[in-house]
């Protein structure tokens, strides 16, 4: 009985082998024009970001510099030097968080970009393995070796007009 558990278990996990295909969707994103202007896109806002992130750092450095020189003038008081040291930990602090805020804002921007891309590459890989009887498709940077029969790659690219 376990015998024939194991070979049905065995004929069971080669017929779903059989139904799986591959397909290169890094050389499909290369070959769809969106991609290139999305690509365009997030150049310019990340110009536009970092136009914004040099703006606070040089006002922050500008701050800092002032605030160097009160904390170093004669006369003033070790409470007052407190409160400078303070000050500044809190300009650094809000730098940091305008820096990661800018990050956000282009991993935000990126998503809403890439997101439709990506969803039509894979409409356009779920219908051609569906069409093919494919019941699994896997990259191809995961496949060691297959046969090119079972490559959707050319197929799908077909089917998005590329």
């Amino acid at each position: 009985m376990k015998k024939l558990l194991l070979l049905v278990a065995f004929v069971a996990s080669s017929f779903s082998f059989a139904q799986t295909g591959y397909v290169d969707a890094e050389f499909l994103l290369s070959k769809m024009p969106e991609v290139s202007a999305a690509e365009t896109q997030l150049k310019n806002y990340t110009s536009n970001l970092q136009a914004d992130i040099t703006k606070a750092e040089t006002n922050a450095n500008a701050r800092f510099q002032a605030l160097q020189q009160e904390a170093q003038s004669e006369g003033v008081t070790e409470e007052r030097r407190q409160e400078i040291i303070k000050m500044a930990q809190q300009l650094e602090g809000s730098l940091n968080t305008e820096k990661q805020g800018a990050e956000l804002k282009l991993a935000t921007r990126r998503n809403e970009l890439m997101q439709p891309i990506y969803d039509k590459l894979n409409a356009a890989i779920e219908k051609v393995a569906k069409a093919k009887g494919f019941k699994i498709i896997v990259s191809v940077s995961s496949v060691l070796f297959a046969e090119d029969s079972v490559n959707i790659t050319e197929a799908v690219k077909t089917e998005m007009g590329l």
